[in-house]
């Protein structure tokens, strides 16, 4: 029998893949911020992070309460071996919490073996149990172990083998209720068996506080234009193509730079841009930040003359939500964008431009068209701060997350 807890709204137990404290967007505005903020209660299961250490369990964050795993003092390859099996061993710790604190909701974000304990104790203590996918984490390892991306292919083929399996044919079909980051995500595992019925896309979004205006949009400039990507960069991602974009673009306009805001996911991914650079002759007019405060990023980005979002169309990315796009949108700036599900629906409904294809080419001359037609760029970009205010900012999304669980428990008090 379903129960719903009558202190609260609603009381949640969120296992999370994030080392403690996460930095995901969408970790952090939904369920630390904006589902607290409407009177519901969740609490948290993590891995500690390197930083988190010597934080005592269970802690308080952004007033929410927070059960630590422990975590090895080691480095390297052991570190991570011994991490990874102390990370496995604290999922046990969601029975007792389950019982202790008789949630209504125990939700599970892109972990797979302590989805089975969340499962048993969804039954035994009568909570709803449902899983957040955020990424095709089977589809991406076997995807990176084919085409030679990673070390320890074959065990990276393995993982990626079993992660399918635990995913599609005993995880998703036992949830009550699985939330997927696109509509394309939610058609891709539909295909695999899952009822549509009990899907929900929740796309990426930013802080209200963080949406601009329409006036800040301002014209590129053709001196010296500045071209800026914004987020990870992966080889999967073919990160290292804009490189050959910029190659193209200074043609016409010779003074242009391109900066990554941002970091490899691998030292690997870095290299690989500044390895093209170098083969380029592009060493200088080609910078890679490093990870930086997201308030230092905004402060880059609002200073670009062109942004970037170019994401390979391979399956794995298909199924996309760039947080990116929406980022550019909030500020107001000018985009070029190839073409992925999301990214076409997001640039078609808003009005702030088109999706081009993924080519070198069609990247160079969509650049080269707005920075001839700066007047043009400027007005399709002061159409995005008010679209993002409208659909994507995460107390509108938060909105449409609680009503899902309204229908999933019921009237709640």
């Amino acid at each position: 029998m379903l129960r719903v807890n009558r202190e609260a709204a609603m009381k949640m137990l969120y296992i999370a893949e994030d080392r403690f404290p996460p930095f995901r967007v969408d970790v952090v505005e939904l369920f630390a911020k904006q589902i607290p903020a409407r009177g519901h209660r969740v609490d948290w299961l993590m891995q500690r992070g390197p930083d988190a250490v010597n934080i005592s369990s269970p802690t308080n964050w952004l007033g929410n309460e927070v059960y630590l795993t422990p975590r090895s003092r080691c480095n390297g390859l052991l570190g991570r071996v011994l991490n990874n099996m102390l990370g496995m061993l604290g999922d046990f710790m969601i029975l007792p919490l389950a019982f202790k604190g008789q949630y209504d909701v125990i939700q599970v974000r892109d972990k797979f073996f302590a989805c089975l304990i969340a499962w048993i104790a969804a039954r035994l203590t009568g909570a709803r149990f449902v899983y957040w996918m955020s990424y095709p984490f089977a589809e991406s390892k076997l995807y990176e172990a084919r085409n030679r991306l990673v070390a320890y292919r074959h065990l990276v083929w393995l993982k990626g083998q079993i992660i399918w399996v635990l995913l599609y044919k005993i995880i998703l079909p036992l949830a009550d209720h699985i939330f997927v980051q696109s509509e394309r995500m939610k058609q891709d595992v539909a295909q695999k068996g899952i009822a549509t019925s009990k899907m929900t896309s929740v796309s990426m979004g930013v802080r209200a506080d963080l949406v601009g205006k329409a006036e800040d949009a301002i014209a590129p400039s053709t001196i010296a234009p500045l071209l800026l990507h914004l987020g990870v960069i992966m080889q999967s991602r073919q990160s290292e193509m804009l490189v050959r974009v910029l190659e193209r673009v200074r043609l016409h306009y010779p003074d242009a730079r391109l900066l990554f805001v941002g970091e490899g996911q691998h030292p690997s991914d870095r290299r690989a841009v500044e390895d093209e650079a170098t083969r380029l002759g592009l060493s200088v007019d080609v910078n890679v930040t490093g990870f930086l405060p997201m308030e230092q990023a905004w402060e880059l980005v609002k200073r670009a003359d062109i942004c970037l979002s170019a994401i390979a169309p391979i399956p794995i990315f298909l199924v996309s939500s760039p947080t990116k796009l929406i980022e550019y949108m909030a500020m107001a700036k000018c985009i070029v964008a190839n073409e992925l599900p999301e990214q076409c629906q997001v640039m078609e409904t808003s009005g702030v431009g088109r999706c081009i294809p993924w080519d070198e080419q069609s990247f160079a001359d969509e650049i080269c068209y707005l920075l001839k037609n700066p007047e043009y760029a400027r007005m399709m970009a002061a159409k995005g701060p008010d679209w993002v205010r409208a659909h994507r900012t995460y107390d509108v999304i938060a909105d449409r997350v609680e009503s899902q669980y309204r229908k999933l428990l019921g009237p709640m008090d």
